[in-house]
């Protein structure tokens, strides 16, 4: 294999690993935060979940690090092989990157605080 099919392997790969853990931290998100508040669950009497549950948000919290990892692993990795060969930059890889970076400081600053 040629050095070039190799970075974009190893580039997919991790482009793939990062968006996959990202949904998966959508998973847990839809199971720690709070249940939305909708008038005729009052009315029934149903039991509302008013606060984040506190091992899930963890995990969740957890998953977007490890995510924001990924994505600045793989950002090395395209830098290096954007540098090196005729290979360009991933649009995916910033973006992920920066997305998992905000969710992170939002959770731990505004969520966990």
């Amino acid at each position: 294999m040629r050095k070039v099919k190799i970075f974009q392997l190893i580039l997919a790969t991790l482009s793939i690993l990062g968006w996959a853990v990202a949904v998966y931290a959508l998973l847990v998100l839809e199971e720690a935060r709070p249940e939305r508040v909708i008038g005729a669950f009052f009315n029934r009497g149903a039991t509302v979940r008013m606060s984040w549950e506190p091992h899930e948000t963890e995990m969740l919290q957890y998953l977007i690090w490890v995510c924001c990892g990924i994505s600045l692993v793989s950002l090395a990795v395209n830098y290096y092989v954007a540098h090196h060969s005729k290979l360009g930059y991933w649009f995916n890889i910033p973006l992920l990157f920066l997305t998992s970076l905000a969710a992170g400081l939002y959770v731990h600053f505004v969520i966990l605080a």
